[in-house]
C-alpha cells in the first residue's frame, strides 16, 4: 500500500484517538467492558488501568509513525495491522485487570441486582424517519439513469447501491427493535436517554446510506469515463464519507456509550439496585455476546456506539453464514463489486 507519508500519519493517529477515546466515551459502569457497581467508578484499579492503556496507546502510535516516516517499511498496511493488534490487546489486558480487580475486592458483596424494562419502548417504540432514505434511493435511481443513457455495460456500482439500501433498511429495523439498554439504577432516566439514543442513531445510519451512495455514483462516472478521474474528483468521491464519519464522531462525543451523557427529560433519584452483572455471556473485552438463554437477536455492545448479534441465537449464525457466502462470492466475481477503472 502506497501513498504520502503525511496520510499514512494522519491514518495511524485517527486509529489511535479511536482507540484512546473508547474508555472515555465509555459507560462508567462498564470500564473497558466489565460490569462494575455505580459506586466503584473511581476505584485505583480503573485508574490504573486506563493510565497503562492510554501510555500503551501513544506508545503504539509513536513507534508506528516512527517506522513510516524512518522509511523502514513501505507497508502501510502491515503497519496498521500491527497497530491495531497491539491496542486490541492492551484493551484486554485492561479488561483482564479489571476483572480480577472486581473479583478479588468483592465489589458486589452486598448489592442488590436487578434488571429493568420500559414497556413504553415496545408500545411506542422510536420509529425511523425512512423519509431520510430517500436520498439513497434517489442517487440509485439517477445513477443507473445515467449509465442507461450513456449506453454502458457495468452496474456494479448500481448493484452496490442498492444493497446499501436493502442491507441500511434491514439493520434500522433490527437496531430499532434491539433489546434497549436500561438502568436499573435509574430506570425511567436511562429510557428516556436511550430512546434520544435510538433516534439519533437510525437517523444518522439512513443519511450514512445517502452518503455511500453519493460517493458510488461519483465512482460510477469514473468508471463509465463520464469524467475523468483527477485529485478534485477523488476528494469528491471521498467527501460524503468523511461527512458521515464526522457526523458519528460527533454523536459519539455528545452522546456516549449508548447515549449515558444525554441528559434526561427527569431528575429522577437512584434505586437501591445495580444493574445485573453478566460478565460470563461476554467474550473479547465485551464485544462479544453468547447467551443461548437471551430470546434477543441484537444487542448492544459494551464497548462502542453499536450493537452485536447474539450468538447463543440460532439466527445468528445464519446472517453469519450468509454474510460470509455473500462475501466469497464477492472475492470470486460471482457477485459483482465496484472496481475503479475495471
Amino acid at each position: 500500500m502506497t501513498g504520502p507519508i503525511w496520510l499514512h500519519v494522519a491514518l495511524i493517529a485517527v486509529i489511535a484517538a479511536a482507540f484512546g477515546s473508547g474508555p472515555a466515551l465509555a459507560r462508567p459502569t462498564l470500564p473497558f467492558g466489565v460490569r462494575i457497581p455505580a459506586g466503584r467508578a473511581g476505584e485505583p484499579a480503573i485508574a490504573r488501568a486506563r493510565r497503562r492503556y492510554n501510555r500503551g496507546i501513544a506508545v503504539g502510535a509513536v513507534l508506528a509513525c516512527a517506522l513510516v516516516l524512518s522509511g523502514w517499511t513501505t507497508r502501510i498496511d502491515l503497519v496498521i495491522v500491527g497497530l491495531v493488534a497491539l491496542y486490541s490487546v492492551l484493551g484486554s489486558l485492561a479488561h483482564r485487570s479489571i476483572v480480577a480487580a472486581k473479583r478479588d475486592g468483592g465489589w458486589y458483596a452486598g448489592t442488590r441486582q436487578a434488571v429493568a424494562a420500559d414497556t413504553s419502548l415496545r408500545s411506542d417504540p422510536v420509529r425511523p424517519q425512512w423519509i431520510l432514505l430517500a436520498p439513497s434511493v434517489l442517487l440509485a435511481v439517477v445513477t443507473a439513469a445515467i449509465g442507461l443513457a450513456k449506453d454502458k455495460t457495468g452496474y456494479s456500482t448500481v448493484f452496490a447501491q442498492a444493497l446499501v439500501v436493502v442491507l441500511v433498511s434491514l439493520l434500522t429495523v433490527a437496531i430499532s427493535r434491539a433489546r434497549p439498554e436500561i438502568d436499573a439504577a435509574q430506570p425511567a432516566a436511562s429510557a428516556s436517554r436511550y430512546r434520544e439514543y435510538l433516534h439519533g442513531v437510525l437517523g444518522l445510519l439512513l443519511v450514512s446510506a445517502g452518503c455511500a451512495n453519493a460517493t458510488l455514483l461519483v465512482v460510477s462516472l469514473q468508471l463509465w469515463k463520464v469524467v475523468e478521474t483527477t485529485v478534485p474528483v477523488t476528494i469528491v468521491v471521498y467527501l460524503p464519507l468523511l461527512a458521515a464519519f464526522l457526523a458519528w464522531i460527533g454523536f459519539s462525543l455528545r452522546s456516549g456509550d449508548a447515549g449515558h451523557r444525554l441528559s434526561p427529560t427527569d431528575g429522577e433519584p437512584e434505586t437501591r439496585y445495580e444493574q445485573r452483572d453478566d460478565d460470563r455471556h461476554w467474550y473479547a473485552a465485551g464485544m462479544v455476546y453468547l447467551n443461548r438463554n437471551d430470546p434477543a437477536l441484537l444487542v448492544h455492545r459494551r464497548v462502542g456506539t453499536y450493537w452485536t448479534l447474539n450468538l447463543g441465537h440460532p439466527v445468528a449464525w445464519l446472517v453469519l453464514v450468509v454474510a460470509a457466502v455473500a462475501g466469497v462470492l464477492g472475492v470470486s466475481g460471482v457477485l459483482p463489486l465496484a472496481v475503479k477503472g475495471g
